[in-house]
């Protein structure tokens, strides 16, 4: 999945993100989303990541909160040697029309005779784009004429800033012992405005009218966030973890602490409308539709202020985790066992105000030209001709709404408006305590993983419930504890040299997202409408199939086909219920519930070669895969829709030509459009449509020269070898006496090369005399002497 076009969220096996996980050198990372456990994957940039590793079959001693699968991120190790990386460039957007910075540096090096390795990277990139969309709501009262009546059309100016740092230590303390101290620093800014045209609640009229309301939107900040809404998310990981061989007993352990928080400040909203315009379809296709105002709303002048907001939003997540794990040889494989833990603490803080005028002559005015902004883009928008009318490419500009000084009273009158935060903030704990033992073996050509892992997790959810018609507040708690036990077994059969087939039955699970396990009540009486959180939700639990043929071409190549099953018990979905009792009154609500049993089947092709032995073609690399995905669940509506968030189909295809100073690669990447989201019927199903991308990117290597110190001479003498070596012995040797006088001489030489002569290193001349003698004073007793 992406964001604004860039990628974000990961898919495994069409999987949704919420059913997989993403862990730094394994050890799962905190998320900053208030409502789900996502893990924003641009927020970590590539130049912080040596290894990318994806399981797709967990075994034992892996976290097992990845039904999907998971993604371990493994930094950078440190090198044998000194190395030196700096890169650097521009990045130029189209739609923006801006060109940026972006570059990135790595050090590594070994110290103290090889015992301490260091390895530092920092990056940076700057990108200045945009999006432009729309986005309808369709009306299926009358499924057989249909019409739009929310019609919404929006303009993103946005600059996003990645900024990473990571510094790793290693210290090898002794032969099989070594302690390592890995961190990471990530953070990025978003600054967004948005430009939002409107038409709201629009309904059809007796007289085959239509009727709505239409408002024009700025979205942006305060000057201290360059009047634009900031989302700074960082994230911060700190790990100290060793690695120790005691006989045949190997220990690692580590402990770590990560965080991850997202800052919102003074997030502002500037709203005028028209009220009671009508509107007419200029066309009603299904996928490009056209509305505008049919003559009240094409001018300025007809708009009013509606609405002048501010939003401050906190959301911080941390993990304290810590691990044990022993590996033992035991026969013709390894028993491995161990444990761990993990404590959270995730809380998300927001405040929501509205503001007046204190003199309403002060207010603006839609028509003042001198604090308005016309849609950029107006004339060349990607989605579509949208801005088909003066009035609805006018808005606010971001600069007036950024130097609204709402903290002063003189100015400003502020309200509080709870019905937009209370039932959101929350504050949580939860713990996970984990214990695993597996044993790995072979059998001739069978290589097999079998063992159990238990977790077990408890929580705290603190949240509130608000009646939105008193606008009143009460505070709730929502406690969970369970146990689950998971079985796996895995097995690999070499068949030859070069094929072989695997297979796997394995558990796993999926936590609930945060949010849905808060204790939150939102509900009105006046419209008998509810929302309400659910801390007793069960995690999703996975028994896995997995069996796959994998085939190695001599060329440097690999065919594959596998297929898999899961079903996934406790599946979890929002539902919409139309008889939801609370406190004696009956509601129409909403709530996340766990379903009965979801099954997914899928096959996996893969496809990967060199493309020729000689010439043009040994440079050319092809690499496809497919994954072709069904689902079906049971307890939602009927027993035949599929899965939310899972794709039908993943394409993937590259076709690189890497050769020693010039690399090119072409890569194509597809996903089937899916339901990400139920609603109360199917026309109220929310959609992911098909995704296409195709990536080009090429890489010129050209050697930059160095100016090195002149070679001293050709005919330096070899290190460390000395160029005389003398040895004498005279020696005495009677019945009962013996006597020996020995010589030792080496010459000096050099013992380490520097970076001239002046630096080398040097043995001195060495020589040694040696005189011992004895005498036998009887057959059973000697005396000794020794001189050096």
């Amino acid at each position: 999945r992406n964001d604004l076009g860039e990628a974000r969220n990961i898919i495994i096996r069409g999987l949704a993100p919420q059913l997989n996980s993403v862990t730094i050198n394994g050890e799962r990372i905190p998320s900053a989303e208030g409502d789900n456990r996502n893990v924003q994957m641009d927020l970590i940039a590539a130049d912080m990541i040596q290894t990318i590793e994806v399981s797709k079959a967990l075994t034992p001693d892996m976290d097992a909160d990845a039904i999907g699968g998971s993604v371990n991120l493994v930094t950078r190790a440190t090198p044998a040697g000194q190395r030196i990386v700096v890169t650097g460039g521009a990045l130029y957007n189209s739609l923006s029309q801006a060109v940026t910075p972006n570059g990135s540096f790595t050090y590594g090096n070994r110290f103290a005779k090889d015992k301490i390795g260091i390895v530092a990277s920092a990056s940076s990139k700057d990108h200045v784009f945009g999006s432009d969309n729309a986005e309808f709501e369709w009306n299926f009262d009358d499924a057989a004429n249909p019409y739009i009546f929310n019609y919404e059309v929006r303009q993103y100016d946005v600059r996003r800033l990645r900024q990473n740092l990571s510094a790793n230590l290693d210290f090898r303390l002794a032969p099989g012992h070594t302690i390592f101290v890995q961190s990471m620093y990530s953070n990025r800014k978003d600054w967004e405005n948005r430009f939002r045209m409107r038409f709201k609640d629009v309904e059809r009229q007796e007289d085959g009218t239509y009727v709505g309301e239409l408002r024009m939107q700025t979205k942006g900040g305060s000057n201290d966030v360059n009047n634009a809404r900031l989302e700074n998310q960082t994230m911060y990981n700190l790990a100290l973890r060793g690695e120790h061989l005691f006989g045949k007993l190997r220990t690692d352990w580590s402990v770590s602490r990560s965080f991850a928080n997202e800052l919102r400040p003074d997030e502002r909203y500037i709203q005028f409308r028209k009220k009671n315009a009508e509107v007419v379809f200029a066309d009603m296709d299904p996928t490009t539709p056209y509305m505008l105002p049919a003559s009240v709303g094409l001018a300025l002048s007809d708009y009013g202020l509606h609405e002048l907001t501010q939003q401050q939003q906190n959301t911080y997540d941390q993990d304290n985790n810590a691990r044990l794990d022993f590996t033992l040889p035991v026969g013709k494989g390894n028993l491995k066992f161990g444990a761990r833990y993990r404590a959270k603490v995730k809380f998300r803080d927001v405040t929501f105000n509205e503001y007046e005028f204190v003199d309403g002559d002060q207010e603006p005015s839609f028509d003042d030209l001198s604090i308005k902004y016309e849609a950029a883009r107006a004339d060349r928008y990607m989605a579509g001709d949208y801005w088909n009318f003066a009035a609805g490419k006018s808005f606010i500009s971001k600069d007036y709404l950024g130097g609204l000084d709402f903290d002063n009273s003189a100015l400003f009158d502020s309200t509080s408006v709870p019905a937009e935060f209370a039932a959101t903030n929350y504050d949580a704990t939860e713990n996970i305590v984990g214990a695993y033992a597996m044993y790995s073996g072979t059998s001739g050509k069978l290589e097999y993983t079998m063992g159990v892992r238990v977790e077990n997790t408890s929580n705290v959810y603190n949240g509130f419930a608000f009646d939105l018609d008193e606008e009143t507040s009460d505070d709730t708690t929502g406690t969970g504890n369970y146990t689950n036990v998971l079985p796996s077994v895995l097995l690999k059969y070499n068949l030859s040299s070069r094929s072989l087939i695997r297979g796997s039955v394995t558990s796993t699970l999926a936590r609930p997202n945060y949010y849905d396990l808060v204790p939150y009540i939102s509900f009105s009486r006046d419209d008998l409408e509810a929302e309400f959180g659910n801390p007793k939700l069960q995690a999703a639990t996975a028994t896995n199939v997995d069996l796959s043929y994998e085939n190695y071409l001599p060329n440097v190549g690999l065919i594959s086909a596998g297929v898999f099953y899961k079903r996934i018990n406790n599946f979890i979905y929002t539902e919409s219920i139309n008889d939801f009792e609370y406190k004696g009154t009956t509601y129409d609500a909403q709530t996340p519930k766990n379903g009965e049993v979801a099954t997914v089947q899928g096959l996996e092709l893969a496809f990967q070669r060199t493309l020729g032995k000689s010439g043009f073609a040994k440079n050319l690399n092809l690499y496809t895969n497919a994954t072709f995905t069904a689902s079906q669940t049971t307890g939602v509506r009927d027993e035949n829709i599929a899965l939310a968030g899972t794709a039908p189909i993943m394409l993937n295809a590259s076709l690189a030509y890497d050769a020693k100073k010039f690399t090119a690669r072409v890569s194509f990447n597809h996903a089937q459009g899916y339901v990400d989201e139920y609603g109360g019927d199917a026309y109220s199903d929310r959609f992911y449509g098909d995704q296409s991308f195709v990536d080009i990117n090429a890489v010129l290597i050209t050697p930059i020269p160095i100016n090195k110190p002149p070679r001293r001479s050709e005919n330096i003498a070899l290190a460390g070898t000395a160029p005389i070596m003398l040895n004498a012995s005279l020696a005495y040797d009677a019945k009962k006496f013996t006597a020996r006088v020995s010589f030792n001489h080496a010459q000096g030489y050099v013992d380490e090369y520097g970076g001239d002569a002046y630096s080398d290193r040097f043995y001195g001349d060495q020589s040694f005399v040696d005189i011992n003698a004895y005498y036998a004073l009887t057959p059973k007793l000697r005396v000794f002497i020794d001189l050096n």
